[in-house]
């Protein structure tokens, strides 16, 4: 973990971003694979390059971090780098409108298409409304437009 912090720290100080905190975490909550959470804190002026566009820039940044630290790495191990914790209150906005979104499609029995969104944000969506017996879901279109439609299970 100490090597992935250096690493990131390496990164940010490339970017010209030198006042960064930086904590990597280890998160067993994949069944068959090691989760590593990498949590960076910036000031608000330097942290807004990165959420421009959907977050265009911290999945770059994120893409970046799994070359340099997973390329030795034999496992099948994940990355998910955060900075000023943007994912975590997407997540939670996420899981509030997949509930929404659930509930309109049983109301008006008509499929939803929400908007584009990352790989890693429509597996969120999937991931929380498979807990739901009467919906599906199912990613349609091409990147960069790939979004995910919710309908009722036939």
């Amino acid at each position: 973990m100490e090597k992935t912090k250096k690493i990131v720290e390496e990164l940010l100080g490339a970017m010209t971003i030198n006042e960064a905190r930086v904590a990597v975490k280890k998160d067993n909550s994949l069944k068959d694979r090691e989760l590593l959470k990498v949590e960076i804190e910036l000031s608000p002026k330097e942290a807004r390059y990165f959420f421009t566009e959907n977050a265009l820039g911290l999945n770059a940044f994120q893409r970046i971090l799994r070359i340099l630290v997973l390329k030795d790495s034999p496992s099948q191990a994940v990355l998910v780098a955060d900075i000023n914790n943007y994912r975590k209150k997407r997540e939670k906005f996420l899981s509030e409108l997949a509930v929404k979104v659930a509930q309109r499609v049983r109301r008006t029995k008509k499929p939803v298409t929400l908007e584009p969104m990352s790989a890693y944000e429509r597996r969120f969506i999937h991931l929380k409304l498979a807990e739901q017996p009467d919906i599906v879901t199912e990613s349609i279109g091409e990147e960069p437009e790939r979004r995910i439609m919710v309908r009722l299970y036939p």
